[in-house]
């Protein structure tokens, strides 16, 4: 297909609103609605209450036993998107981007749309399990904590040494490889849970879900590792068929991760004589074709502005190609 035969490559007239809308990333609409649902209820005050005491802005729509029992099965999706404060919302909009953003690259949308909600269920579940110990099965749940944490583990668990910056108090950077970051929180999350549940040591203010975050982490971990990340995965196929048959059963995914073993001893094959390449077709093939086919995965916005000075360039090189070959 020549260059600009292709549909992202013509001129294109301004976008419609209901274009825009389907030219979003999964990350970006689930971004999108955690501000939007905290607008909603903070600003507009719709889908909250006010206590009557305080005066202070409750939102609906979280989870708890007592949600559950009363048939609001629903509140198991929509907690995942409710906040209790701008700082709250914050926290979790920042760990979103930044985890989400890896998963998505790498995973695709349909794998960060099933790591986000199911690691949500998966926390609201250890969470409401612990308070239930507890004997509290009124106090709602809410926050995309459980969803952020279940995405940065899965994202640690295919890149576990990736270096990436760590900002304590939001002050004192730290470099630490991305794997080391998840099992450190995944450990902090684990100490303050406990301590909290056998000792009661932790001040009465202090209202965090620590389980749901260690509920959401192990989502992740087992999600990444279902598909064949961080070691062999964890298929029936894996764990009690013979080893033989491991390896052809293993997913696709990791499968295109492993690189072939090329054999030395062996004479190299000779090469099939091959026709030269026309010098737009061997530009088209170097430089072009891996940044629309970015394109067409992520949108234009995905390039950065060396890749689209480089897409620039190449075109007008093509289009010179091509005024040469017509004069």
């Amino acid at each position: 297909m020549a260059l600009y035969d292709r549909d992202y490559m013509r001129e294109s007239s301004p976008r419609s609103f209901t274009q825009t809308l389907r030219g979003l990333t999964a990350l970006q609409c689930f971004l999108a609605l955690n501000i939007a649902v905290f607008v909603m209820q903070f600003v507009f005050e719709t889908g909250s209450i006010r206590h009557p005491l305080t005066g202070d802005i409750l939102p609906l729509g979280g989870v708890s036993v007592h949600e559950l029992s009363q048939g609001k099965i629903w509140t198991l999706l929509t907690y995942m998107f409710v906040h209790g404060s701008l700082g709250h919302l914050l926290l979790n909009v920042l760990m979103l981007y930044f985890a989400g953003s890896g998963v998505q690259q790498r995973f695709g949308s349909h794998h960060f749309v099933l790591i986000y909600l199911l690691a949500g269920i998966a926390g609201a579940g250890a969470e409401m399990a612990v308070n239930g110990y507890r004997g509290d099965t009124i106090t709602p749940l809410v926050g995309a904590s459980a969803s952020a944490f279940g995405l940065l583990t899965a994202l640690a668990v295919v890149l576990p040494n990736e270096e990436i910056t760590a900002f304590i108090y939001f002050i004192i950077p730290v470099r630490m490889r991305l794997w080391t970051l998840a099992k450190g929180l995944f450990l902090i999350q684990l100490v303050f849970g406990l301590a909290g549940v056998l000792f009661n040591i932790l001040p009465e203010g202090m209202q965090i879900a620590y389980f749901a975050h260690l509920g959401g982490a192990a989502l992740g971990w087992f999600y990444a590792r279902s598909l064949g990340y961080g070691g062999r995965p964890l298929t029936y196929a894996s764990q009690w068929q013979p080893t033989t048959a491991q390896t052809h059963r293993q997913p696709a995914m990791a499968r295109a991760r492993v690189r072939p073993v090329v054999d030395l001893e062996q004479e190299p094959m000779k090469a099939a004589p091959s026709r030269p390449l026309d010098p737009v077709e061997s530009l088209i093939e170097a430089e072009v074709d891996p940044l629309l086919d970015k394109i067409n995965l992520h949108g234009m916005d995905s390039l950065t502005d060396e890749e689209k000075r480089r897409l620039e360039r190449a075109s007008r090189e093509v289009d010179r190609h091509r005024q040469a070959k017509g004069a």
